[in-house]
């Protein structure tokens, strides 16, 4: 009698698992996004051809800058979201921000710069050094 209550505990999980799988493939977990973090490797730039400030060079650049100061990094942080936006927004491949750290800046900032990129959807955002480059639109 009780070795039939297990058939049931087990059948149960077993469709639980099934239909847990199931919303998860419905849902697109699984799907990757077209999100590129890249990383400043000399070897990648010998291989394109160009290096970061001559790619930079070519595009218009807004530059931010966080100073370690709470409220100030906020503020920052708000713009630096708002100015991607609007680079969505007008589709504007050509446009691009500067997001300069100074070693006073928390970690938290940090990752709530990246964190802003995710959100946004951005296509391409490179950190280097104390800096984070973001090219949030690209055809």
């Amino acid at each position: 009698m009780k070795t039939k209550s297990f058939y049931i505990y087990g059948a149960f999980f077993m469709i639980f698992v099934a239909a847990c799988f199931l919303w998860m493939l419905r849902n697109n977990t699984f799907a990757e996004k077209a999100t590129h973090i890249d990383y400043r490797d000399k070897d990648i730039e010998k291989r394109l051809g160009f290096t970061l400030e001559e790619y930079v060079k070519t595009k218009s650049i807004i530059n931010l800058q966080l100073n370690g100061n709470g409220k100030y990094n906020d503020s920052i942080l708000n713009l630096f979201q708002l100015e991607i936006q609007k680079i969505m927004k007008v589709e504007d491949a050509n446009k691009g921000i500067h997001l300069k750290f100074s070693r006073k800046t928390t970690y938290e900032n940090v990752i709530r710069s990246f964190q802003i990129c995710k959100i946004e959807d951005c296509s391409t955002y490179i950190p280097d050094d104390y800096d984070l480059w973001v090219f949030p639109y690209y055809k």
